[in-house]
């Protein structure tokens, strides 16, 4: 994966993962735990001891989708600490090994006959949130300019997208016909690694092109993608409104996509590839949404050591995981086991002015000033030299000789910048 330059004169290239090793089915867990982020219980229309189904709708309010991915009894309902800052709603329920159906989708044979509002509602209650940062006021709906559709991946060590581009690029004229649909681009662009344009199918629609894109990370991010080959900037909503262009959608749930609006089913499974420990053999499985990560890493033998490590979505953009029993989400895509040999621990040195982290940058951020600003809690400074435009990719974290937690000091800042915008939006002081 990490194929270092000749006497480190040249950044590392880090490869994507490929996507060769066969996908195993996990079977259903005895439980599933479901996350709603920063939803109280009363959004809740099951309680306790209630029985549901594969594919209803949990949420009370007919504008919002919080879909059981199983069949089963509720058998706890409570609060976990969030990502975030706050707190996420949460349901366990006890699976039964029959899935038994209930879902208010309707096969849609034409999307071509539904208008795009239609078809974005319709994404959403199939469990698909890829539109909901810029569909959630339909009558405002912006001018997307460009359409991309995905097979690479966020994290070198995740394939999910390329895993579903490899078994399921059939459906792959389906899913930009619907996505042009919903989103009313004028163009779609297919992102395709390059070493699997093999698979790109030849009955594309003619407004779809196709674009090689070398398999390094961190390519596969979405900014890059909107800059290097959409209308140049990603679409996206905050507290200030929708910013941006280009709409990018993974390939793996662009395929859902049109596979559950076609057959009246919602989005309940997903790939997942999951690696490390002592052996370090990568494997992939399709996993159903609310499994427990010690489910998961039971059935590819693996557990975690005591004083090892956990991380969710990615070496590089990834998140320590604080129990195994957090569940499988629709945006998990790859689990990594870390031994307690393997940890990396940053440590508090001063930055050395080597300049390697800002040659990396693949955004051309100040990363070394922006490290210390945000280290000291400058922000407003850090604002001013652009610490809103990072995105995350962890690239200077992971070159910097005196191993400062760069990502983190930003992230930070980021949050800390954001938060005095929305106060200043409200009007609070």
């Amino acid at each position: 994966m990490d194929l270092r330059s000749f006497f480190g004169i040249l950044p590392p290239r880090i490869l994507y993962r490929d996507a060769s090793s066969p996908v195993e089915s996990i079977p259903l867990p005895e439980k599933v735990t479901l996350l709603w982020p920063g939803k109280p219980a009363s959004f809740l229309k099951v309680g306790v001891g209630e029985e549901v189904k594969t594919g209803q709708n949990l949420a009370k309010k007919k504008d919002l989708v919080f879909i059981s991915p199983v069949s089963g009894q509720v058998e706890e309902v409570f609060t976990l600490p969030g990502l975030g800052r706050g707190e996420d709603l949460a349901i366990t329920i006890r699976v039964k090994e029959q899935d038994s159906y209930e879902t208010s989708l309707e096969p849609v044979e034409d999307f071509s006959k539904l208008k795009p509002m239609e078809l974005r509602e319709l994404i959403m209650e199939a469990g698909f949130d890829d539109l909901s940062s810029i569909s959630n006021v339909p009558a405002i709906w912006p001018q997307v300019d460009c359409l991309i559709i995905s097979a690479l991946d966020l994290d070198p060590i995740s394939c999910s997208n390329r895993q579903a581009f490899q078994m399921n690029a059939e459906h792959l004229t389906d899913s930009v016909q619907l996505l042009l649909s919903a989103t009313q681009a004028p163009r779609c662009v297919l992102a395709v690694p390059d070493d699997m344009m093999g698979h790109v199918p030849q009955n594309l629609p003619g407004d779809c092109t196709v674009a090689g894109v070398a398999n390094v990370y961190p390519n596969g991010l979405r900014e890059i993608l909107a800059k290097e080959h959409g209308a140049g900037r990603l679409m996206e909503s905050d507290g200030n409104g929708i910013r941006g262009n280009t709409v990018v959608v993974g390939a793996e749930h662009a395929l859902a996509m049109a596979v559950s609006l076609r057959q009246g089913r919602p989005f309940v499974e997903k790939f997942v590839a999951v690696g490390g420990g002592e052996n370090g053999q990568p494997k992939s499985f399709k996993v159903r949404i609310g499994t427990p990560v010690a489910h998961v890493l039971k059935e590819a033998g693996l557990s975690a050591s005591p004083k090892g490590k956990l991380i969710i979505n990615g070496i590089m953009r990834g998140y320590a995981c604080f129990s195994d029993q957090q569940p499988v989400t629709s945006s998990t895509d790859c689990i990594h086991v870390q031994a307690q040999g393997q940890v990396f621990f940053y440590q508090d040195i001063p930055c050395i002015n080597c300049g390697k982290c800002d040659a990396i940058c693949p955004v051309d951020l100040a990363v070394g000033l922006l490290g210390r600003m945000a280290e000291y809690g400058k922000f407003e400074e850090c604002r001013d030299i652009g610490a809103q435009n990072c995105i995350d990719c962890g690239l200077c974290a992971y070159v910097c000789p005196a191993k400062r937690p760069l990502v983190h000091f930003i992230s930070n800042a980021k949050h800390a910048i954001l938060l005095e915008e929305s106060k200043a939006g409200s009007g609070s002081i």
